[in-house]
């Protein structure tokens, strides 16, 4: 995809994920997500302040912390200590933002709404809003060796990935089948989604993770 096409699909994913949202309970909004340690709500913040902090000075401070996932978890938790309907509205009025890591580009940012959306619809049992053409570039991103801060090389080296659910496939190695949702979850690290991986890459990639 081309910039301003991943950029589209950025917004468009982050107005997909605002819906689901919109239509969360209070039991809901405090659910475990599928991120260790992070609510729901937790999530949410998160997605809210990268999009709410420049990323300069976000990139500054999570040097500074001497950790990016550090920092973005502190941040994160002061976020979600605002009211659900704080939050919402935030998220909402900064969807539109189109801004990305440099050097990365706008793939970083699409691939960190796609996958934790399904942090927050997988474990409440509402079924999967993802862009597809979104997803597909996502996966070319986690499955390709190169995806800086959310796939290490060595976890797809040597595997096949084919999607069950798309015309779909990167790699070489073992066959690693499954729907492109549980190949995104799996490769960046939510163990959940490997026994919905098929394959003689299936274990090995399970092995590689968690």
């Amino acid at each position: 995809m081309e910039k301003a096409a991943l950029f589209d699909a950025v917004v468009a994913q982050r107005q997909r994920l605002i819906g689901v949202l919109d239509g969360l309970n209070d039991e809901q909004w405090n659910a475990q997500s599928l991120c260790e340690k992070w609510r729901v709500r937790d999530v949410v913040g998160h997605l809210v302040t990268i999009l709410d902090i420049p990323v300069g000075r976000f990139l500054w401070r999570s040097f500074r912390a001497r950790s990016y996932d550090n920092y973005a978890a502190d941040v994160a938790c002061e976020y979600e200590k605002q009211e659900p309907r704080n939050n919402k509205k935030n998220n909402r009025q900064l969807a539109d933002k189109r801004i990305a890591p440099p050097i990365v580009g706008p793939i970083a940012p699409l691939a960190d709404v796609l996958i934790h959306t399904r942090d927050i619809e997988r474990p409440l049992g509402i079924p999967a809003t993802l862009h597809p053409e979104g997803l597909r570039a996502a996966l070319d991103y986690c499955c390709g060796g190169r995806a800086f801060g959310f796939v290490p090389g060595k976890r797809t080296k040597d595997l096949r990935f084919e999607a069950t659910d798309m015309d779909w496939s990167a790699g070489d190695g073992a066959l690693v089948s499954g729907t492109a949702e549980a190949i995104l979850l799996a490769v960046t690290n939510r163990p959940i989604a490997v026994p919905d991986l098929s394959g003689d890459g299936a274990e090995m990639l399970g092995n590689r993770i968690g």
